[in-house]
């Protein structure tokens, strides 16, 4: 829900003033395209961020309180012997 929450104030804090005129231009048809577009790429991103909060399963994995935490559990840890 937190995910969610951030996810959707990024979105209309950005784009709310220009929204309107956006969708002005597009018109009916291509406006609301897009806007349902969007809305299942945004839909999509939140349910990559819900799965994140647990690794390595979403149900029974340990808990990622920080953004680092989840970033190292999806993707280890920076290894300086790459060959």
């Amino acid at each position: 829900m937190s995910a969610s929450a951030h996810i959707i104030t990024a979105v209309i804090g950005s784009g709310v003033l220009s929204l309107a005129w956006c969708f002005g231009q597009l018109g009916w048809i291509a406006g609301t395209a897009s806007l349902l577009i969007f809305a299942v790429i945004t839909w999509f991103t939140c349910i990559l961020l819900s799965d994140c909060y647990r690794s390595p399963d979403p149900v029974t994995g340990t808990r990622n309180y920080t953004y680092m935490q989840a970033v190292k559990a999806n993707l280890g840890t920076l290894r300086s012997n790459i060959y």
